[in-house]
């Protein structure tokens, strides 16, 4: 314990080790994962209160966490808002208001502090980033230094005594209401059109007449296709822009097999056989790493490959098919279609190195932090002379959803390689866990033999239990929102990722991470707001 006292990166090194091991091991079929840094920092504390970890360390880790965060979700979230995603968001930041309504009501009547209280919101809502806004809201409200150093420490006491209820309570709710409403994952996947298929591709012989331009033929056909090759009088070649299909012409074409064979009803008759067999056209697979056709449309690349077609993208563990719309990202993996001499062209132009990939650019990285840091200093005023902002968290998030969504501002390329932005969270997470966890020890040893304790428990786990029967209830039986997704949304809402786990690991399909990705940024930046706001009717 000395050691650790008086070397404050051994400290941290071993609380991060230390706590990573732990999130590692099953109970009850469950797995704290990185949030166990957070116990062993507090625990170790507990026992030496002089184990410390400079302040700087956990701004820093919590600002990296929410901006990568921001980068991957900014397509999705802005997406999604064109669909479904303001009528997620709606039920999410309902939920919250009306949990945060409830939270001030049960804090005023059982006589809990301010601090305390707005704490243990944030642990019964799982939510980090909210409880460093309102460690980072007490100077404001507190004037007397010693007291703020006494003070200071009950926020993150209360959000260690609550947030593990914060974390079950949602999973059994989920578990108890999915056998309730006699939930079928593999149903609601097929209605909702999100079952996982396996892309595959398959030649089919044109026998319609009529037929719009190969290019057009997704769009006009209402299809999730791309044509690949042409076969014509024994000669196959690459569709161009403008080049229509002939009757006895056969089209090598990739999607679903259900999407196939509705391609199959519109265009002509399927063809037996291995359709990548005795081809003159080869494909490769190749990684993208130049960073030029970063954020571009592929209708734009288009004219760079000339004579090859990008037919499916690999982005993470997922197969997407080709859209002229869609744009690659540092670390995608497409499949070129091409003549065998010309693959190497394509190679070059898309990089297809591992090593340049790896020595990514920081300079955009470090731009969009400080840009982020800077909006999160912006205060917004309140009645009675106080202001809450976005702080280190909510400001990196909120700028790095607009970058995201950018992609590249001229030759900035906000994105990071999906490699990369993963262990940047997960490193930035495991930082601002580590020492925050070491904030507290002596309060929160004091706080093991104070009744009080049980109260703040008992109340963060009746707020973390109404905010799951508000969204599961309110989201599928009155809103009509597939189960699945309805508990992305409750994930999303809660920001925790492990329920997300749970969840994904029951339907075993995408409609809790689609409802997950859609209502998290704002309820992330929701639960910031509402947590400061509580502080401060309740100081």
């Amino acid at each position: 314990m000395s050691l650790l006292v008086e070397n404050q990166l051994l400290a941290l090194v071993v609380i991060m080790t230390l706590g990573l091991l732990i999130g590692r091991i099953k109970i009850f079929g469950f797995r704290l994962g990185v949030a166990a840094v957070l116990f062993v920092g507090l625990g170790l504390s507990t026992i030496e209160p002089d184990i410390a970890v400079p302040h700087l360390i956990y701004v820093v880790g919590l600002s990296l966490f929410v901006y990568t965060i921001g980068l991957e979700a900014g397509p999705s979230f802005f997406k999604s808002l064109k669909t479904t995603g303001l009528r997620n968001n709606a039920l999410a930041l309902g939920a919250i208001v009306s949990t945060t309504a409830v939270a001030w009501g049960l804090i005023s009547a059982l006589g809990i502090s301010a601090a305390s209280g707005a704490g243990m919101f944030t642990g019964a809502l799982t939510n980090t980033p909210a409880m460093a806004a309102v460690v980072d809201s007490l100077p404001a409200l507190i004037d007397d230094s010693g007291e703020l150093r006494t003070v200071s420490e009950l926020p993150v006491i209360a959000y260690s005594l609550a947030y593990p209820l914060g974390v079950l309570i949602v999973i059994i709710a989920i578990a108890i209401f999915s056998a309730i409403f006699k939930i079928n994952h593999n149903r609601e996947a097929e209605e909702a059109g999100v079952a996982v298929h396996e892309l595959v591709g398959k030649r089919i012989r044109v026998t319609k007449e009529g037929l719009p331009a190969v290019e057009n033929l997704p769009h006009l056909l209402g299809l999730t296709i791309i044509v690949s090759r042409v076969e014509r009088n024994g000669e196959q070649f690459i569709p161009e822009a403008g080049d229509r299909s002939r009757i006895g012409d056969v089209l090598t074409v990739v999607g679903t097999e259900a999407e196939l064979d509705k391609a199959c009803v519109e265009i002509g008759e399927l063809l037996e056989g291995d359709p990548y067999s005795d081809i003159d056209l080869h494909y490769r697979r190749i990684f993208v790493s130049n960073s030029d056709v970063v954020g571009t449309p592929l209708e734009k690349l288009q004219p760079y490959l000339q004579g090859m077609l990008i037919t499916r993208i690999r982005r993470g563990d997922t197969d997407l098919v080709a859209s002229p719309e869609m744009t690659l990202q540092l670390g995608d993996r497409v499949r070129v279609v091409a003549p065998a001499d010309r693959l190497s062209e394509a190679t070059r132009f898309l990089g297809d190195s591992y090593k340049k990939l790896s020595d990514f650019n920081l300079l955009p990285l470090a731009a969009g932090l400080a840009l982020g840091i800077l909006v999160g200093m912006l205060e917004f005023p309140l009645p009675g002379g106080t202001s809450i902002k976005l702080g280190n968290a909510g400001g990196p998030l909120v700028v790095a959803l607009v970058l995201g969504l950018l992609s590249r501002t001229g030759k900035f390329v906000w994105h990071i390689p999906y490699g990369a932005n993963l262990a940047l969270r997960q490193f930035g997470i495991t930082l601002f866990l580590a020492a925050i966890g070491t904030t507290a020890g002596a309060g929160f040893r004091a706080a093991m033999s104070d009744p009080q304790s049980l109260t703040i428990i008992g109340v963060g786990a009746l707020i973390t239990l109404f905010m799951s029967l508000l969204v599961l209830i309110i989201g599928h039986k009155v809103m009509r929102i597939p189960f699945g997704e309805t508990a992305g949304i409750l994930a999303g809402t809660q920001t925790h990722p492990a329920v997300l786990s749970y969840v994904s690991e029951t339907a075993k399909n995408d409609l809790p991470a689609m409802g997950y990705t859609s209502v998290y940024p704002l309820a992330m930046i929701s639960k910031i707001l509402a947590a400061q706001v509580l502080l401060f009717l309740l100081m």
